[in-house]
């Protein structure tokens, strides 16, 4: 009778299903209900969770297929802009324009030309970043030496290489990448330790190039854009059609990396990766519900923080927009100055 009561007090045996066979009480079988539901409920996240892992994996090779592509597209972008601007947008100028002030603007525009692209092939041609090998136990006093304690031997369990602090896993490359920030498919590559700087740069002058393109061409795209019989100027059908092409490719560009860039900004100057902006975001959360304060221990300063990236230049020198001139950032991508080293 104890025993009938005990099941009885069951949340599941209260719905009074089922009767006495062979000896069984009526109460037990609504148990073997709850746990035909739950073993149904199990089949059904393992095949959602084995979906959306098929779903990352075919994510991850389209993403290996279209990097080519993004790549080739961006170069015809940079390529198409630049050749309006110099063959239809300059010599328009020229009527208006001093000789002195045209070369200016000439010079100018090739600087910009230049830096986008020299930083842009660095970041697309420059591997971010390969963990060394995971060191057998034989290996691991006599080779690491102190680059073992700054990797504290860890190991990934995808790529089996060593995994350093502020490494991460890139399913698209398949590898390890030292400091990683994302994969990003406009450059085909992982943005990491060895190329984040080109990266940045690139985008600083892709947005000042796309400003000047803006600025200059805009009192030609208002006459590509006005009707024929009221141009003060003679376009022929394919220039003004250019012109109005490359403007507003060049007006969305700049929008979009004065978004893209600022967050990267602030992540340069908070020294972070985006991958670690998330993780911290959420360890503030559950630190703020815990009342505590949570900080991110790579912090050192804005200015230090500018120089683990762009290495030690001075900030108003400007010599840092140019990495063929300037130094490069300390470290080796495997260990990294914190807080309470700076303390202590």
């Amino acid at each position: 009778a104890l025993w009938q009561l005990n099941l009885g007090d069951r949340p599941c045996a209260k719905m009074g299903w089922g009767n006495m066979q062979s000896g069984v009480p009526e109460q037990a079988k609504p148990g073997l209900l709850c746990i035909w539901i739950r073993r149904r409920a199990r089949q059904m996240l393992r095949c959602m969770s084995g979906c959306c892992g098929f779903c990352l994996d075919c994510m991850d090779i389209v993403l290996r297929v279209l990097g080519p592509l993004m790549v080739l597209l961006a170069v015809c972008l940079i390529g198409f802009v630049a050749y309006t601007f110099f063959t239809i947008i300059i010599p328009h100028l020229s009527d208006r324009t001093s000789t002195p002030m045209l070369l200016m603007q000439m010079a100018l525009g090739c600087f910009l030309l230049v830096n986008v692209m020299y930083n842009y092939t660095m970041a697309v041609c420059l591997r971010a970043g390969q963990p060394p090998p995971f060191p057998g136990d034989a290996e691991k006093d006599a080779e690491l030496g102190q680059l073992g304690e700054c990797l504290q031997l860890r190991q990934c369990h995808k790529c089996l290489l060593s995994k350093p602090l502020r490494a991460h896993h890139c399913s698209v490359c398949k590898q390890c990448v030292l400091k990683m920030d994302h994969h990003c498919p406009w450059i085909n590559n992982c943005v990491g330790f060895n190329n984040y700087r080109y990266f940045c740069l690139f985008m600083l002058y892709l947005a000042l190039g796309c400003l000047y393109v803006v600025l200059l061409g805009y009192p030609l795209f208002l006459e590509a854009a006005s009707p024929t019989r009221r141009r003060s100027l003679e376009l022929r059908f394919a220039d003004a059609q250019c012109v109005s092409l490359s403007w507003l490719v060049s007006l969305c560009i700049f929008l979009a990396l004065c978004i893209l860039g600022g967050f990267h900004m602030y992540l340069v100057l908070t020294n972070q990766t985006t991958i670690e902006f998330h993780i911290n975001m959420s360890n503030g959360h559950a630190a703020r519900r815990k009342g505590e304060v949570h900080r991110n221990p790579y912090d050192l300063g804005r200015l230090r923080n500018f120089q683990e990236v762009f290495g030690p230049n001075r900030f108003f020198g400007f010599i840092w927009m140019m990495p063929y001139l300037a130094k490069k950032p300390a470290g080796n991508g495997c260990s990294f100055p914190m807080v309470f080293d700076l303390h202590a």
